[in-house]
């Protein structure tokens, strides 16, 4: 027993403890009914929830430095519990019981099991408990039993948070046994998270490397921040419901929510109809099908297959040259050196799954922002043609404007990596400017995340407005450019893939994001100045941008070792 106490966090015994080990110890019997050592479990389970303060969830941003972490769990259930008002509101918009279960529970579904994936994976696929405690005098059994009970109280912490709203209304709508029942149905949500998850990572595993899991739920993560991000500039119109009627479809007995759903039609609405009844028989064979699944099949070799995370990389695996970046390489890059820390830097921007984890929301986002006003028009009953016709009158695509005022800033985010001890190698390398270093990087970025973003807003708005906008789009992609080196100029001279992730500057970010509004606006105002007065200017304000471009590029990276050599 001493030993756990010395696995214990310096100043862990003096802390207040938790309001869930209090609760479990009421349970104190039935583990130890199970052979599990109860005060070595509830130890682990202890320093595992200290562990969960200290680390940043994926739904609060992150941006925000590990030293804040210790309240970054109470700030993530803050947030959790925004969500949750957003769903809540669902339970006071008149509609059948059983379509207002159903995206309820389908939102709560869709939240608590990419959160599961997004930030509890590390958990459900840890392998250091088992090399570190298991050479103490903790059994497996208990180990499991602490692993098990952890992941039960964190998906109970969010879930509680994101359904709290949704159980209120439901009390004072529909009564105490709508409220009982919504609550064991949270309980078997819960479960059929676990056990989802559960299945799908044996699945991955069995099939694929650990490194490939990896990469799933590194989209995931992604998945979550981008739904976070934009979700809030949808979530409005998700209450514009008219003429609402719920129609049985044979799809529905695919969607999880409709089994979860169909219950409170039959003992709520009391309307024993044969498709709520089938609905509720799928869900209870399917999930205790799983249940046997996952227990027969499943969990005998699932800690087995979890080795394979151990294996950083895959076998047999050649590298295939890229012949499309070789050529654009070849195309843009002056020098063999400013080659090589492109391809370096292409290579980086796609391996490196925290930096991607913090730029593809921003970047999604910038992506679908100039598109989000005009989703405005599709309302007050006008019909699609009306609204397409009242965008083509208007100069709606200078919203690029925005993508250009997010994408900008993000080239500051190089200089970070999961890596960065690695940046020694900069430093014993024969390299007599890092400017070559900067200029490879900076185009690799351009290659991989602007010029595409562009592309595609460029060809949308090109099918809207036709062929004659295209000038206009290479004038704002050339004043993105502008901006990209002005900021890259302003801030701090940094080798890309140097800098741990936990030393984000936010203040200096902050001051880039108000140089980079403030320059887009001023782009946009004079870009609009000429189109309304004096048209054929776009030309010559593309030829001036070209050249500021030119100048730019010599200057912002004409850097020497010695104005880096603090940050390498």
């Amino acid at each position: 027993m001493r030993t756990i106490h010395r696995l214990e966090p310096h100043g862990t015994e003096k802390m207040k403890d938790f309001r869930s080990l209090k609760f479990l110890d009421r349970m104190r019997p039935v583990f130890e009914a199970f052979g599990v050592e109860y005060p070595v479990m509830r130890k682990i389970i202890r320093i595992k929830l200290v562990m969960d303060g200290r680390r940043v969830p994926t739904v609060i941003g992150s941006g925000r430095s590990e030293e804040e972490g210790s309240s970054s769990y109470r700030s993530s259930l803050l947030a959790y519990g925004l969500i949750g008002l957003f769903i809540g509101l669902m339970m006071i918009v008149p509609m059948p019981l059983f379509l207002q279960m159903n995206i309820v529970l389908g939102m709560l579904l869709f939240m608590i099991m990419t959160t599961m994936i997004s930030d509890f994976s590390s958990v459900l696929l840890d392998l250091k408990d088992k090399s570190i405690l298991l050479t103490r005098p903790v059994n497996l059994r208990t180990l499991n039993a602490a692993k098990l009970v952890h992941i039960v109280i964190y998906l109970l912490s969010i879930t509680a948070a994101m359904s709290g709203v949704s159980l209120v209304a439901g009390l004072i709508r529909h009564g105490v046994w709508f409220f009982l029942l919504f609550l064991f149905e949270l309980i078997l949500i819960c479960g059929f998270v676990i056990l989802f998850t559960s299945i799908l990572y044996f699945i991955i595993l069995h099939f694929f490397s650990g490194e490939k899991l990896k990469d799933i739920i590194n989209y995931f993560q992604i998945a979550l921040s981008v739904f976070m991000t934009v979700g809030y500039q949808l979530i409005g119109r998700l209450f514009d419901f008219k003429d609402l009627h719920f129609t049985p479809l044979w799809w529905n007995f695919l969607l999880p929510s409709a089994w979860f759903a169909a219950p409170f039609s039959l003992l709520v609405d009391h309307d024993f109809n044969i498709y709520y009844i089938l609905l509720t028989a799928a869900g209870i064979v399917i999930s205790v099908t799983a249940i046997i699944l996952y227990l027969k099949v499943a969990a005998p070799v699932f800690e087995k297959n979890l080795q394979k995370l151990n294996n950083s990389a895959e076998r047999g695996h050649v590298v295939k040259k890229h012949s499309l970046q070789q050529t654009v390489s070849n195309v843009i890059c002056r020098s063999r050196l400013e080659r090589a820390f492109f391809t370096f830097s292409a290579r980086m921007l796609k391996n490196e799954r925290k930096l991607k984890l913090r730029l593809y929301p921003n970047i999604t986002f910038a992506m679908i922002f100039p598109f989000i006003f005009l989703l405005n028009f599709l309302s007050g009953g006008r019909s699609f043609a009306q609204a397409l016709a009242e965008i083509k009158g208007g100069d709606y695509f200078l919203f690029l404007y925005l993508s250009a005022m997010l994408l900008a800033p993000m080239i500051v985010m190089l200089g970070m990596s999961e890596n960065y001890k690695g940046s020694w190698i900069y430093r014993v390398m024969p390299i007599g400017s890092p400017g070559e270093i900067l200029k490879g990087a900076a185009k690799a970025f351009i290659y991989k995340y602007i010029f595409p973003v562009f592309f595609f807003a460029g060809l949308i708005f090109s099918a809207i407005y036709g062929a004659k906008i295209i000038p206009d789009i290479i004038l704002i992609f050339l004043n993105t450019l502008i901006l990209m080196l002005l900021i890259s100029g302003f801030s701090k001279k940094e080798l890309p893939f140097c800098k741990d992730f936990q030393y984000t500057q936010n203040g200096s970010n902050l001051g880039l994001m108000i140089l980079s509004m403030a320059l887009s606006g001023a782009f946009a105002g004079v870009h609009f100045m000429l189109l309304r007065f004096f048209s054929p200017g776009i030309y010559l304000f593309i030829a001036l941008s070209i050249g500021l471009i030119l100048i730019l590029w010599h200057t912002a990276f004409k850097v020497t070792w010695r104005e880096i050599a603090g940050n390498a």
